[in-house]
């Protein structure tokens, strides 16, 4: 499918400010459920396995997504997560117990994945090779901006009162928020209509996803994403609980997890000078293993201060892995499957996002809370490995 010049050029802009609203709405609705699970009684198990079950419809429904969306349905797919990034968040606010919550989770998880794969095939379908990597390093920025604001405004609404904290207050505050995503739609649609692919004709072009997998560089990519991702939803789910084994308020861990996403703010801002003096593939492994690092580090350096600095390293190195990868991916195949492997990009993401967080809590039986962060690290420093015997490629 060939690409759509935009009609606007405000679309984009439109597309940035949804990126924004709805990211700050994952983000602060997710540290906020971890906190409503505690309140149900949930326990550090139940934590690993809400955080997995977030990922599992994503998992299951990626690459059906990608191709629609390389059929031409990139907007109807972004209207519908749009829809589901408002209304679980509502239902966590009413959740009574925590299957309902459940529900809620999974829901806010497949939102995101559609927003997700959405705003991104859109760059590709607009715009021409040379512009992906700074129309995907905005698209990343905007992500953290998102991430950078939603953890603050969570915590401080969630302790506005004195006493405990008005968890279900703070999910509603971020309804409201997540609401403003239908007016960001509305101007991405100036963007102008795709045309549509049937799909027999679609079925011409389609590689399966075995061969999209094969392709050189698709595999330490995934594993590069897929362990970033699988630590940063770790930090935000577990974080809540070290803080609060060791006396630290949820305004502290909030502000603690926002250094980690200005961190990631401030390196896609130099993503591109970065680049322009190192090699992709060396930012690359090199940040795989940095993070790895300083994410080991954190249980037995539980001072505000010494996690602030970990933090602050970690989030400047995740903040360059998700734009290096995406690009890498994105290069590899055909316009007619590229969509496709962005999804394979985010299933492989959901799949690590089931399978670590699930693995871990059960670890946490036997280990205790501190072992999700050594797992966690562990596989960072192995993907930067992998993706060490690949420096010398270029793409």
């Amino acid at each position: 499918m060939s690409a759509a010049r935009p009609q606007s050029r405000y679309w984009f802009a439109g597309l940035l400010a949804h990126t924004v609203l709805a990211h700050a709405t994952y983000n602060g609705a997710r540290v906020l459920i971890s906190y409503r699970t505690l309140e149900l009684g949930g326990s550090g198990l139940v934590l690993g396995l809400m955080t997995a079950c977030y990922s599992l419809v994503p998992l299951l429904t990626a690459l059906f997504v990608g191709r629609l969306v390389d059929r031409g349905y990139a907007t109807a797919v972004l209207w519908t997560g749009t829809v589901l990034s408002i209304a679980p968040v509502a239902l966590a606010a009413v959740a009574g117990n925590l299957g309902v919550l459940l529900v809620a989770t999974m829901s806010l998880g497949l939102g995101q994945l559609l927003t997700t794969v959405a705003s991104q095939a859109l760059i590709p379908q607009s715009y021409p090779a040379s512009r992906l990597t700074s129309k995907f390093g905005h698209l990343t920025l905007g992500v953290s901006i998102g991430q950078t604001i939603g953890l603050p405004i969570a915590g401080l609404v969630a302790d506005a009162t004195a006493g405990a904290p008005q968890i279900s207050g703070a999910l509603w505050f971020m309804t409201g928020i997540s609401s403003l995503t239908l007016i960001a739609c509305v101007v991405v649609m100036l963007r102008g209509r795709t045309p549509h692919v049937s799909r027999a004709e679609a079925a011409e072009g389609v590689r399966t996803p075995w061969s999209l997998l094969s392709m050189r560089g698709m595999k330490p990519a995934i594993l590069a994403s897929m362990t970033t991702l699988a630590a940063v939803d770790l930090l935000t789910a577990y974080l809540p609980l070290i803080g609060e084994q060791n006396g630290l308020s949820v305004t502290a861990v909030t502000w603690l997890l926002t250094l980690r996403t200005l961190a990631s703010v401030l390196s896609r801002m130099v993503i591109g000078v970065l680049a322009r003096r190192w090699h992709n593939l060396s930012l690359l492994w090199t940040a795989s293993v940095l993070a790895g690092i300083c994410v080991i580090a954190i249980p037995f350096l539980i001072t505000p201060w010494a996690l602030a600095i970990l933090l602050l390293i970690a989030g400047f190195c995740f903040g360059l892995t998700q734009p290096l990868t995406m690009t890498w991916v994105s290069t590899l195949s055909d316009p007619a499957n590229r969509a496709a492997v962005l999804s394979i990009r985010l299933a492989g993401n959901r799949l690590s996002q089931v399978a670590i967080p699930s693995a871990a809590s059960l670890l946490t039986l036997i280990a205790g809370s501190g072992i999700v962060f050594t797992i966690s690290g562990a596989l960072l420093v192995l993907a930067g490995g992998v993706t060490w015997r690949h420096r010398y490629e270029r793409w």
